[in-house]
């Protein structure tokens, strides 16, 4: 029992956090959104990038519409149900076949995003690459995505922009900067995004790499203003309509893909938005650390659910229809799309974009070097999860015991069944409760951590039971 190792928790725990994602050799502290994996993607794509002209702006419309518009007239002709307009073809969704990538449909946008990103010349490059998602989102939102090939798709399309900002951020003076990340925040206000709360975000957090200097810093959050300020115009928006509609989406208008639409995309008549609304803010903080320099998912994308929802023109959308309580908020996964109208499907966009927000607003605060605030962003919103885990490891790896068991006092007594998503199940398997152990035992404390062990063991349900029982044999030992 002599080597039984007594600080073993908080051993583990500290190991963790100085060695995974959780650390961080750029900033002080971890970023849930900023990777260092796209600044080195930027940096090795260098030299693939030469001072060549792109393809015009006008030319990149025809190059990705065209293969777009073959996919919807293919559909048309095998598609019983379709219906001519005077604006295209409409097709009831239900029929319509499952969106494969393998169709080809989105080859005119990989011609034209192969042709950008290989340019030096910031503001021809960043304009295609801005049109190229803008014209993909609402291609998603138009095709039965029902295996999310068009949506991962798009969430690789965005990750490819977001390495070639780097080097706009990076190589670019600040007025060119400035210009590119203005392009690429219009597209991320647009109507598009703004159901899809966490690509929008992604979008906005182009502006990080901007950040990391002084003299580009503001374009950063101004950036994330407008993304706020978009957010609340809609939300207010969607809440003024008088009745609602909650038999679902029937019909999509597949007739063109217009990339000048700038309208509401539910007052578009019978045109559907595809909504790819993650479960949880945990989701969204996993996300932002993977191991893939162009993608930002850990796990996550199972958490996605498919929303469709319409607003015919003439059609009343939700004024007098309740709104959605904040249990419901919590539990989306449990609510069907196809029963709430357009105003709740606002509200559960703005309560997703307030949480995966918080994520760039941090990363911001970090990455500009204001650590002190991001800190004190992280303790003030403990109630978040991913938040209170990344606080919870700046603390340990400070070695600051006390604040940390102070901490999960806090978090224990505004959020008692608040979970842990940044660790993993074999680090914390009692969650915060593990985190409590590891700083009582870096304090000493044993008195406590026998009442915490002998409380295991009562506990007949405890799956190691006989860990338990030799802790407290050498936590007992080492008070007598």
């Amino acid at each position: 029992m002599g080597s039984f190792n007594r600080r073993q928790e908080a051993d583990d725990l500290t190991d963790y956090v100085n060695n995974g994602w959780l650390s961080s050799a750029e900033f002080d502290g971890p970023t849930f959104l900023w990777n260092h994996l796209i600044r080195e993607a930027s940096q090795e794509d260098a030299a693939q990038r030469n001072d060549v002209p792109v393809a015009n702006l006008s030319d990149a419309d025809v190059v990705i519409n065209m293969p777009m518009q073959w996919y919807f007239d293919a559909l048309a002709s095998m598609v019983p149900t379709a219906e001519r307009t005077d604006t295209g073809v409409e097709i009831p969704r239900i029929d319509m076949p499952t969106f494969s990538i393998d169709s080809q449909a989105l080859s005119g946008v990989d011609a034209v995003v192969g042709n950008a990103v290989i340019s030096t010349r910031w503001l021809d490059a960043v304009g295609n690459l801005a049109k190229a998602v803008e014209m993909t989102a609402r291609f998603v939102g138009n095709v039965a995505d029902r295996d999310n090939e068009g949506f991962d798709y798009l969430k690789d399309l965005i990750q490819t922009v977001r390495v070639y900002m780097d080097a706009v951020a990076c190589n670019a003076d600040p007025m060119t900067g400035e210009q590119a990340l203005r392009m690429i925040t219009q597209v991320a206000c647009n109507e598009d995004f703004r159901l899809n709360a966490m690509q929008m975000v992604e979008l906005l957090s182009c502006g990080l790499s901007f950040a990391q200097w002084d003299d580009t810093r503001m374009f950063a959050y101004d950036a994330l203003n407008k993304g706020i300020a978009a957010m609340r115009d809609f939300a207010a928006k969607s809440g003024n309509g008088d009745a609602s509609s909650t038999t679902g989406d029937t019909m999509n208008s597949v007739g063109s893909i217009d990339s000048d639409v700038t309208g509401d995309t539910g007052a578009r008549d019978a045109t559907a938005t595809q909504s790819h609304n993650l479960r949880d803010t945990s989701s969204d903080a996993d996300n932002a650390h993977s191991t893939n320099s162009t993608d930002a998912a850990d796990g996550a994308d199972t958490a996605n659910s498919i929303t469709h929802s319409t607003g015919a023109a003439g059609d009343s959308t939700t004024g007098g229809s309740p709104t959605l309580s904040p249990e419901e908020l919590n539990d989306l996964a449990m609510l069907d799309p196809s029963f709430l109208s357009k105003q709740q499907l606002a509200q559960t966009a703005q309560n997703q974009f307030d949480h995966a927000v918080q994520f760039l607003r941090h990363d911001l605060m970090r990455i500009s070097g204001d650590a002190e605030e991001a800190d004190r962003f992280l303790r003030d919103n403990h109630t978040s999860e991913p938040l209170a885990d990344a606080y919870a490891a700046r603390l340990i790896a400070a070695e600051r015991w006390q604040d940390l068991l102070n901490f999960v006092d806090l978090v224990e007594r505004d959020a008692p069944n608040q979970c842990t998503v940044m660790f993993p199940e074999e680090v914390v398997p009692y969650e915060w409760e593990s985190i409590r152990e590891a700083a009582l035992e870096a304090l000493g404390r044993g008195g406590e951590l026998v009442a915490m062990y002998q409380e295991r063991l009562d506990d007949t349900y405890d799956p190691n039971t006989e860990l338990n029982r030799m802790k407290l044999q050498a936590w007992t030992q080492a008070k007598e």
